[in-house]
């Protein structure tokens, strides 16, 4: 079974945080563990990315909003398909859409997020 994980930047530092996501009547919160005890977090929830069950290859977990990059140096995000109900990544290097689960992961590489790097978006 998948498991199911989000993550996203602490309203008061701007740190990334992984946990539960909790809509709560105050705004969103990400509920983790710290010290052993289940802690809830205020977060902004424009930055709000679920875990897609998958890992890069240097085992690092892979999240909507990502950037990544294969072995052909392509540059492309991980994003959440309604109309397939998949996560898939759009290629930007060549304007194109693939199923996440078809890629070979010993050859994706992440190297940033949209959030914290847009600039890796800008791919001539």
């Amino acid at each position: 079974m998948r498991e199911i994980l989000f993550k996203a930047k602490r309203k008061d530092n701007g740190k990334w945080v992984e946990g539960d996501a909790i809509h709560e009547p105050i705004g969103m919160s990400i509920r983790h563990e710290k010290n052993g005890m289940s802690v809830r977090v205020p977060v902004d929830p424009d930055t709000l990315c679920q875990y897609t069950g998958l890992t890069d290859k240097n085992g690092q977990k892979i999240w909507e909003n990502d950037i990544v990059r294969n072995e052909e140096g392509d540059i492309g995000v991980v994003q959440w398909f309604e109309e397939h109900a998949a996560f898939m990544i759009w290629n930007k290097t060549k304007n194109c859409v693939c199923y996440l689960a078809e890629n070979d992961f010993s050859k994706i590489e992440i190297v940033g997020n949209e959030f914290d790097n847009p600039e890796l978006l800008e791919v001539e």
